[in-house]
């Protein structure tokens, strides 16, 4: 959809090196600056430069800087270039199916595309003072290395919240 849309809306589709494939792709909202975790599977990305005026960047791809999706600045146009129903984030960016199906009922020409600002809540302090932190024992060379380095972040990031 992202590459037919900007394909006419004037775009020239270009070929990426790679590609971006696979799960945990990050992608920048342009809307509202928030960045949202994506699956990807794709090849070619829209040359956002060569646009027609009245087109605007949506969504670009935090790795590698390529376009991921564009909208029409006065009409109810907007692409991803990602899968938004894969829920990677775990449900990151299921508004725009919500978006796209009030823009239908809509029926209005000039409509702007608006994306809402998640709220989040700050998570509950810690109410415990102590806590048993179990691993796989004292560690040696070859034997469960990660432990020790996570483990002595975990420890270290609990004193600073008061922890025993």
């Amino acid at each position: 959809g992202n590459q037919l849309m900007g394909l006419a809306a004037g775009g020239t589709a270009m070929k990426l090196p790679f590609g971006n494939r696979g799960q945990n792709q990050p992608v920048l909202n342009h809307q509202n600056g928030e960045c949202y975790i994506t699956s990807q599977n794709h090849g070619y990305v829209i040359d956002t430069n060569t646009l027609k005026p009245g087109w605007k960047i949506l969504f670009t791809n935090a790795n590698d800087g390529s376009n991921e999706g564009i909208a029409h600045e006065t009409r109810p146009y907007f692409t991803a270039q990602f899968h938004p129903e894969a829920a990677a984030g775990p449900t990151d960016t299921e508004f725009m199916f919500d978006i796209f199906l009030d823009a239908c009922k809509k029926g209005q020409k000039d409509y702007q595309i608006t994306f809402p600002a998640r709220r989040y809540e700050k998570p509950p302090q810690m109410s415990k003072k102590k806590v048993l932190m179990l691993g796989s024992g004292g560690t040696s060379i070859g034997q469960a290395g990660e432990f020790d380095y996570s483990g002595g972040q975990a420890i270290k990031a609990m004193k600073e919240e008061g922890c025993e």
